[in-house]
């Protein structure tokens, strides 16, 4: 893996091994919006820490079906 050089602000190379399902996951995100494997783990990494944040405030995360079906999503931190 490679070390962040403190205050260097730039892009950090990292490598990561994925299960066979999460890698897929990936794909499936990557063809379905357009995007780079890159960017689809950007965005699932700002996903999570906005979610990890909510859930240490004390937030609810609610998830409104089209049906309007209202449910609570509970996350093991």
């Amino acid at each position: 893996m490679a070390k962040e050089v403190e205050g260097a602000g730039g892009p950090v190379r990292l490598s990561i091994n994925l299960s066979a399902e999460a890698a897929e996951a990936i794909r499936a995100i990557t063809a379905r919006r357009g995007i780079t494997i890159t960017e689809a783990i950007r965005r699932a990494i700002s996903t999570h820490k906005y979610v990890d944040d909510a859930a240490e405030r004390g937030a609810k995360i609610l998830v409104e079906e089209p049906d309007s079906t209202v449910r609570e999503l509970i996350f093991v931190l």
